[in-house]
């Protein structure tokens, strides 16, 4: 990677009174997940920052599950205790342990308390350890911004980022940005979406970004959590929402929910994906459609300016048991890789290219906003 020195402006002394430290450092970065209202006349670096920096996007990750299902032989918590938290991501670990960063959707409560779970259809959580099958595959952060971060009500969501935060993970939610930055300078903001971005919710995403910008991140990345159920075809909520997240200044964004792989789309010059489907699940032991994707993306700066951004789909199964989920995904390769990129192309039209084991099915996408 050519890296050229960043110059500073000053330093970002006023950062620890308003930003909250949850990861540890990898690859030369520190995670910072962003709680409250920058003060005014916030300084930031001024960089010079030339190289690639190689995102990997897990999809939805359940580590746990229903209560009805801790004390089944083929639930998530009997899986862990007989394999160990190593266990659900140690095949992804190949991608998240080898890039720069990693950022996986968490999709249930970690926590360690008896709490009420809320009236609804599916609530998942997991004991507050469980971070450590993060931690050991090197992923660093997670979105938030789900339909079952609450599903234990306000008491369960605050569990869960307290139990991130003593394991080093930065999270960052519909509540809070996240900004990660290497060692030279350059900061790459992240924003979570939950469900839509209409009226008010528009607005606190928007004024996520333009704090992100004013900061100094040359890249934002917007994940999307949102789309009907078991739907191979991006819905107009999908749409509108990536959309919308584009008009606020995203430069990148990756999508899930849908539990199903969907294709990517250009729109407005910037890279969408629309979902990765599942992971690490833990919601279900046998699930509907096991296809889904782990995905890369390399960001391409010169001078600190993104210059292009590289997709590298990586076609996995959700389980490495064909009998049943066993909440450790494995690469798919030979028909069983193509026929998730076929699913792709059927979902948006757009070809994912060819696939490569070592390197996925590639997509280069040249920043033309801006530019």
């Amino acid at each position: 990677m050519n890296k050229d020195i960043c110059r500073k402006a000053w330093l970002l002394l006023l950062l620890p009174l308003f930003f909250l430290l949850t990861a540890g450092a990898k690859a030369d970065g520190t995670w910072y997940t962003l709680q409250g209202d920058p003060p005014d006349g916030l300084g930031y670096l001024v960089c010079e920052y030339s190289g690639d920096i190689t995102i990997t996007f897990l999809g939805d990750c359940t580590l746990g599950g229903e209560e009805k299902s801790e004390r089944s032989a083929l639930g998530f918590v009997r899986r862990i205790r007989d394999n160990g938290t190593g266990f659900p991501l140690r095949y992804l670990s190949r991608l998240t342990l080898t890039d720069d960063l990693s950022v996986a959707n968490l999709e249930g409560v970690l926590t360690d308390r008896d709490l009420q779970k809320v009236p609804k259809e599916y609530n998942f959580r997991g004991p507050a350890f469980y971070t450590e099958i993060l931690t050991k595959a090197g992923v660093e952060c997670v979105t938030l911004a789900n339909n079952h971060s609450h599903d234990y009500g306000d008491s369960g969501y605050a569990d869960t980022k307290a139990a991130l935060g003593d394991a080093g993970v930065c999270w960052f939610g519909t509540d809070a940005p996240a900004v990660w930055r290497n060692e030279d300078g350059l900061m790459i903001g992240f924003a979570g979406i939950s469900y839509s971005l209409s009226g008010n919710r528009y607005k606190a995403f928007q004024q996520q970004v333009e704090t992100l910008r004013q900061l100094g991140c040359s890249a934002v990345v917007a994940v999307m959590h949102t789309g009907t159920e078991y739907e191979y075809t991006p819905d107009t909520r999908q749409k509108d929402t990536a959309k919308r997240a584009i008009s606020c200044g995203a430069d990148l964004v990756i999508g899930h929910h849908p539990h199903v792989v969907q294709g990517y789309d250009i729109v407005d010059g910037v890279p969408v994906v629309y979902s990765l489907g599942n992971c690490s699940f833990g919601g279900t032991t046998h699930a509907k459609d096991s296809d889904a994707l782990a995905v890369q993306a390399v960001l391409s700066f010169s001078d600190s300016e993104l210059r292009n951004i590289t997709l590298r789909f990586y076609p996995i199964s959700i389980t490495s048991d064909e009998r049943y989920n066993n909440y450790s995904p494995s690469f798919l390769t030979g028909k069983d890789a193509e026929r998730v990129l076929k699913k792709m192309r059927d979902s948006t039209g757009r070809d994912p290219g060819s696939f490569d084991e070592e390197t996925g099915a590639v997509v280069s996408v040249p920043v033309t906003r801006g530019n």
